[in-house]
């Protein structure tokens, strides 16, 4: 997600500003960490300020907005179990599944869900057609004589932003929904009725809705402006998905009432406090920096869990003059609207390794720069850290080109679908609206208008629209209709068991052990071209 800052109105610097009511609730807040295990204010931090909260008032509660269990090399390693170890050991008290949850494919998505203590809370994630709620809709927590209600709101995006086929079954029927269709209308009515349940039946205080739907930057009917513009009877919105940080954004919800929603940013870069005075008033702040001290139980835990795969990605594998890059400087993503060195490189080594007229990937499976010198597998799994399976098909010229136009379909925006490609090149005109068509999954349905992509070559040749191309790329963009492609009319030739980082590795020793200059340009070379 691209990173919208929202100007600070302050921030909470040490531990001044801890309740000093005995009675006060207080509630910690996280989003978006992404396996940031040790970033920032990191999970020992987390637990330190939580610790000191509780010699003021004995109401603390630590909640996850999504978004725990990929990112990074702890998760990827364990397919996100030693993540969930780390959120049992940290007592989180709430929890709801955000988009990458699902990463590592529904049963272990399943395994995860039943091994987080607290368990995960969502009002929206259904089975269908019988539209059954899969986890609980929200979960009550006692404070004395106040109870707080936390309902769970999980982004629709996540069929796309993971892989469509991870929610169908064996013949393509979707049978979970997160009530994105009809413009989020289901989610609403989920949300509300979670909201009034809890109200009614429950006799909630409070209600702390806790989504991960995004502010800015994601699909704007499912926002969490748009959400509570269509509820009533929330307190306040905890929020994450869009990694931006905000302390404090006003909506009105449908009775006019004004609701704050807040985020933290990503990577533990803050952490979120919400306070319920014995008043009723309630106030929200995001702490910006680490505590003096960590919790140390909590560090020596991590390290433990660190020594498990530390060994075996510390292995060289290679030597770079330069970066190959997938952000810019202010770590604004690259690689999700333009051609970047990286790109190139990731898609050459799928073309190379199975000897392919084209290599595809898409931005949003490219998720850390590569620094220059010594390159080690534990580089390039950062980098690729889903552990996608690779794929082989037959692909109509038509397809191809069809594929292309949806992957552009939001330049000058970032999108993860943007395709990064090797064997092609072609030129992007930015002055036509795109006329790429979507179901309620956004799921691409085909191209009903002018094209953006324009003089597209396939290895120098014009593209011969009836001629079928042998692409090589991962299962998630061919085959199980991630990021909403759909590759129609294709037959798949390959499924390979190879992982796309080992892929990456074996291309560096293909190529000797060190990158070539004609990958030095951070910016490509040339293969995409935008206007």
């Amino acid at each position: 997600m691209k990173k919208f800052i929202i100007p600070l109105l302050a921030f909470t610097i040490m531990l001044a500003s801890c309740t000093k009511d005995k009675n006060d609730i207080v509630v910690f807040f996280t989003n978006d960490v992404h396996c940031g295990i040790e970033n920032n204010i990191c999970y020992a931090g987390v637990v330190e300020y939580r610790n000191e909260a509780l010699k003021q008032t004995p109401y603390v509660t630590l909640v996850d907005a999504g978004d725990a269990v990929q990112g990074d090399l702890a998760g990827a390693v364990s397919k996100g179990e030693d993540i969930i170890e780390i959120l049992n050991y940290m007592n989180y008290d709430v929890a709801i599944p955000g988009n990458h949850e699902f990463d590592y494919g529904m049963e272990q998505f399943k395994k995860l869900a039943g091994m987080i203590k607290c368990g995960y809370t969502c009002a929206n994630f259904h089975t269908l057609p019988d539209r059954k709620t899969v986890f609980p809709p929200y979960k009550i927590i006692k404070y004395g004589k106040k109870k707080i209600a936390y309902v769970g709101v999980a982004t629709p995006e996540s069929i796309t932003k993971t892989a469509a086929v991870t929610f169908q079954d064996g013949k393509g029927n979707f049978i979970y929904s997160f009530g994105g269709e009809n413009k989020g209308k289901n989610m609403f009515a989920d949300v509300q009725a979670a909201i009034d349940q809890a109200r009614q039946k429950e006799k909630a205080d409070y209600v702390i809705l806790v989504a991960h739907l995004g502010e800015h930057g994601i699909t704007e009917e499912w926002n969490a402006m748009n959400l509570v513009a269509n509820i009533q009877g929330a307190d306040i919105l905890i929020d994450g998905h869009s990694h931006e940080v905000t302390p404090s954004l006003k909506a009105k919800d449908k009775s006019g009432k004004e609701i704050v929603i807040t985020q933290t940013g990503t990577k533990l870069s803050h952490l979120g406090k919400i306070t319920i005075k014995t008043d009723g008033q309630i106030t929200n702040e995001l702490i910006e920096n680490p505590p003096v001290d960590l919790d140390s139980k909590t560090r020596a835990f991590i390290e433990k869990i660190k020594k498990d795969y530390e060994g075996a990605l510390s292995r060289q594998i290679g030597y770079l003059d330069f970066p190959l890059v997938a952000t810019d400087k202010k770590n604004d993503w690259l690689v999700r609207s333009e051609e970047t060195n990286l790109g190139d490189f990731l898609s050459d080594a799928f073309k190379a390794f199975f000897n392919a007229d084209i290599g595809l990937i898409n931005g949003g499976a490219i998720r850390a720069t590569i620094p220059a010198g010594e390159l080690r597998y534990g580089d390039v799994f950062k980098t690729s850290p889903f552990g996608n399976m690779m794929c082989v098909a037959e692909v109509p010229g038509q397809t191809l080109l069809d594929e292309l136009e949806f992957g552009v379909r939001y330049l000058p925006d970032i999108s993860g679908g943007f395709l990064h490609v090797s064997g092609l090149s072609f030129t992007v005109d930015t002055s036509v609206p795109s006329s790429a068509k979507m179901d309620d999954n956004h799921i691409f349905l085909g191209v009903k208008g002018p094209y953006r992509v324009k003089d597209l070559k396939v290895n120098g040749e014009p593209i011969d629209l009836k001629k079928k191309y042998k692409i090589a790329s991962t299962r998630f963009v061919l085959k199980d209709q991630g990021d909403g492609h759909l590759f129609a009319n294709t037959e798949i030739t390959l499924l390979d068991d190879t992982f796309d980082r080992d892929v990456c590795a074996k291309y560096v020793e293909q190529l000797g052990g060190k990158i070539p200059a004609q990958y030095a340009d951070p910016m490509g070379q040339g293969r995409i071209k935008i206007k």
